[in-house]
C-alpha cells in the first residue's frame, strides 16, 4: 500500500475539537468498543494528523506505536498494517450506513494512504467554513471538507440509499455473470489492490441486514479490586478482538462492564474473576439468549495476577476465542440445534457439506446459498461459501446436480468459483474467510504460488481459525512442501476439538510423505472415518502394515464412492489440487497402475 508523506498543517481549535468529538463518538459505537484494536488504530491516525504530524503515519509507525509491534518490525513481511486498515475502512463503513447516519462529521482513511479524511455534512456554520490546513496525500483533496448538506432528515437516508444501492449493484453484477455468462467465460484475476472497493463503496452495508449468530461479551459485574478490574477488562478486550475475526459466523457486542447486554444477541458470554487461596479464578459461562440455557461453562486460575504477563493472558483469550467461534466449535455446535437465523443455519450448512462430501448435501447448501445472496447480494459470507462449496463439487466430481446446475447456467464450478471469491473478497477486503476462498480457487486453477499468498493473508487476517489453518497446511502438503504445512496442520487439530477427518488426513498425508511416524491419534480419527479422504488413509495405512486385504478393501469402497477415482485417479487427485509429483508417489504406493 502506498502512503502518503506530504507535509500537512494543523486544523484551528474549533475543527480539532469537532473531530475530537466524532472520534469520540466512533469509539463509543459497539463496533469499536467490540475492537480495541482497530479504536488503537484509528485513535493514533486521527490524533496524530490532528496534531499537524500526518506525514509520520507510516506501516512502520503504526505497526510499533499504535498496534505493540516489537521495534524489529518489518512491514514488507508482516502485513498486519494493511490488514488492519482494511478492517478499519470496513468498520467506517458500516458504523455512517448505521449507528453514525446522523453524525456532524465523517472520518474515513482513502485507499492509498493510513492519512485520515474529515468530512463536515452538518448544515450549520461550522460545517460551512473551511478550515486553512489539508491533510491527505492529493494537496487538492483537503482533510476537512466542508460539504453543503440536504435537510437532517433527507441526509441520512440519502446515505443509506446510495450505500445499499452500491451494495446491490455490485451482488446483482456477481449474480448476473453466476447465473447468465457463458461457460467458460474468461474472468481476468485480480490483484489484491484491485479487487479492494473504493472506500466510499467497500464494503457495502447489507440490503436486507441478513443476521449471524450474535454474541455479547459481558462482564455482569466489575470487581472492586482495581487490579483485578483491569485484568478483566484487558482480557475482555482481548477475548472479543479475537472472536471478531471470525466475521463470516458471528456479530461480536461488547456492552460496558456492568450494563446488561442488548437483547438483540444469541448468546452472551459472562465473565467474572474471584479471589481463591491468595491467587485468583476466572470463569466464565456461555448462555443461551433464546431459553436462558447454560450452554457451556469455564474456568481458569492463577496463583497470582501480578506474574501474570500480557502474552499469557492473549494466548488464553485467543485459544478461548477459537474454542468458542471457530467452526465446528461450542457456539457453533449449539446453533446448529437451535439457531432461529437463516442465514446463520444456511453458512452451517455449508460447513457441513464440506464434512460429509455427500452430494444431497451439497445440492441442499448450495440452494441455500443462492436464496441468500437472492435476498442480500451484497452478504459477503454467502458469496466466499458458494465458491467454496463450488469447488469442493469440482474436486469431487459433483457436478450433474440436477435443477442447481441449470439455474447456475451451466457454467463449470471453477468458473462459478471464481466469480464467487472475486466478490467476497471486493465486499469484504478484510473478511479471512474470503482470501481462504480465493486461495483454494487458484489452487485448483493451478496458481498455487499466487494460492499460498492468497492463504497467508487469510491467515494474517485472522490468525485463530483452525478452519484456515487446516486449508493453508493442506495446500502446502499437497504441493508436494509438507514439511511446512504439518506445523499449521497440528495446530488447527490441537485448537479444534470437533474438527472434520479431513484435518487428520492432510495431518496424516504430511506426516506419510516426509517419513514421519503417524501420530496414533490421527489414525484413530481416521480409522472409521467412511469420507473418501478417510477410506485413502485407511489404504495407505494397511499398506504401511503389510495389510493388504485391508489395503484393496478400503481402495475399492474409495471408487465405489468417488467413482472418478476408480476410472481416472490421477485425474482425481488432480482435481483435489495435488501437485503431479505427489500423486505420482501416492499413485505408485497404492500400485494403482498394475490394477
Amino acid at each position: 500500500m502506498a502512503e502518503g508523506d506530504d507535509e500537512v498543517g494543523r486544523p484551528d481549535e474549533r475543527a480539532a475539537a469537532s473531530i475530537r468529538a466524532e472520534l469520540d463518538r466512533v469509539l463509543a459505537s459497539d463496533a469499536f468498543r467490540a475492537a480495541p484494536q482497530l479504536s488503537a488504530f484509528l485513535s493514533f491516525v486521527v490524533e496524530r494528523t490532528v496534531e499537524g504530524r500526518a506525514a509520520e503515519l507510516k506501516g512502520y509507525t503504526i505497526a510499533v506505536e499504535a498496534l505493540g509491534r516489537p521495534a524489529d518490525f518489518n512491514p514488507q513481511i508482516d502485513p498486519i498494517v494493511r490488514v488492519e486498515a482494511g478492517r478499519l475502512r470496513r468498520a467506517l463503513t458500516q458504523y455512517y450506513a448505521n449507528e453514525g447516519q446522523a453524525d456532524p462529521l465523517q472520518l474515513s482513511m482513502p485507499v492509498g494512504g493510513y492519512v485520515p479524511v474529515f468530512t463536515f455534512v452538518d448544515g450549520d456554520e461550522e460545517g460551512r467554513s473551511a478550515p486553512a490546513w489539508t491533510s491527505t496525500p492529493a494537496p487538492s483533496a483537503p482533510a476537512v471538507r466542508p460539504a453543503p448538506a440536504p435537510p437532517a432528515d433527507r441526509r441520512a437516508a440519502l446515505r443509506w440509499v446510495v450505500a445499499s444501492l452500491a451494495a446491490l449493484a455490485l451482488g446483482l453484477l456477481a449474480l448476473s455473470w453466476w447465473l447468465l455468462a457463458p461457460a467458460g467465460s474468461p474472468m481476468e484475476l485480480a490483484s489484491e489492490e484491485t479487487v479492494s472497493l473504493p472506500p466510499s463503496a467497500a464494503p457495502p452495508p447489507a440490503v436486507n441486514t441478513l443476521q449471524l449468530t450474535r454474541v455479547a461479551i459481558a462482564i455482569p459485574v466489575l470487581p472492586a479490586d482495581p487490579k483485578r478490574a483491569d485484568l478483566l477488562r484487558r482480557f475482555s478486550e482481548l477475548l472479543v478482538d479475537a472472536m471478531a475475526r471470525f466475521d463470516d459466523l458471528v456479530t461480536i457486542k461488547a456492552p460496558a462492564p456492568g450494563s446488561p447486554p442488548a437483547d438483540d444477541v444469541d448468546y452472551v458470554f459472562e465473565m467474572s474473576i474471584q479471589t481463591v487461596d491468595g491467587g485468583a479464578e476466572g470463569l466464565g459461562r456461555l448462555r443461551s439468549v433464546r431459553d436462558d440455557r447454560i450452554v457451556w461453562t469455564t474456568s481458569s486460575g492463577r496463583p497470582s495476577i501480578e506474574m501474570l504477563q500480557e502474552a499469557q493472558l492473549s494466548e488464553m483469550a485467543r485459544r478461548l476465542a477459537t474454542r468458542l467461534t471457530e467452526p465446528f466449535g461450542i457456539i457453533h455446535a449449539d446453533a446448529r440445534q437451535s439457531s432461529s437465523s437463516p442465514a446463520a443455519r444456511c453458512i452451517l450448512k455449508t460447513f457441513d457439506a464440506r464434512r460429509t462430501m455427500l452430494p444431497e448435501d451439497f445440492v441442499a447448501a448450495r440452494s441455500c446459498l443462492g436464496q441468500l445472496v437472492e435476498q442480500d447480494p451484497g452478504f459477503y459470507p454467502a458469496w466466499a461459501h458458494l465458491a467454496i462449496l463450488s469447488l469442493g463439487e469440482h474436486s469431487s466430481g459433483i457436478e450433474k446436480l440436477g435443477a442447481q446446475a441449470t439455474e447456475a447456467g451451466g457454467k463449470p464450478p471453477l468458473d462459478r468459483a471464481l466469480a464467487a471469491a472475486m466478490t467476497a473478497t471486493r465486499l469484504a477486503p478484510s473478511g479471512a474467510r474470503a482470501y481462504q476462498a480465493m486461495m483454494k480457487v487458484l489452487l485448483l486453477r493451478g496458481a498455487s504460488e499466487e494460492a499460498l499468498q492468497k492463504g497467508r493473508q487469510a491467515l494474517a487476517r485472522n490468525p485463530y481459525d483452525p478452519e484456515i489453518m487446516s486449508e493453508l497446511g493442506s495446500l502446502y502438503v499437497r504441493i508436494g512442501r509438507a514439511e511446512d504445512g504439518l506445523p499449521l496442520l497440528e495446530r488447527a487439530i490441537a485448537l479444534s476439538v470437533g474438527r472434520p477427518a479431513r484435518y487428520d488426513f492432510y495431518a496424516f498425508l504430511g506426516a506419510y510423505l516426509t517419513g514421519a511416524k503417524v501420530p496414533e491419534t490421527y489414525l484413530a480419527a481416521l480409522a472409521t472415518d467412511t469420507s473418501p479422504f478417510g477410506l485413502l488413509a485407511q489404504a495407505l495405512a494397511a499398506i504401511s502394515e503389510g495389510d493388504r486385504a485391508r489395503e484393496m478393501a478400503a481402495v475399492a469402497t474409495l471408487a465405489e464412492k468417488a467413482p472418478l477415482f476408480g476410472t481416472d485417479p490421477r485425474a482425481y487427485l488432480a482435481r483435489k489440487g495435488f501437485a503431479p509429483a505427489v500423486a505420482d508417489r501416492l499413485l505408485a504406493a497404492l500400485a494403482i497402475e498394475r490394477r
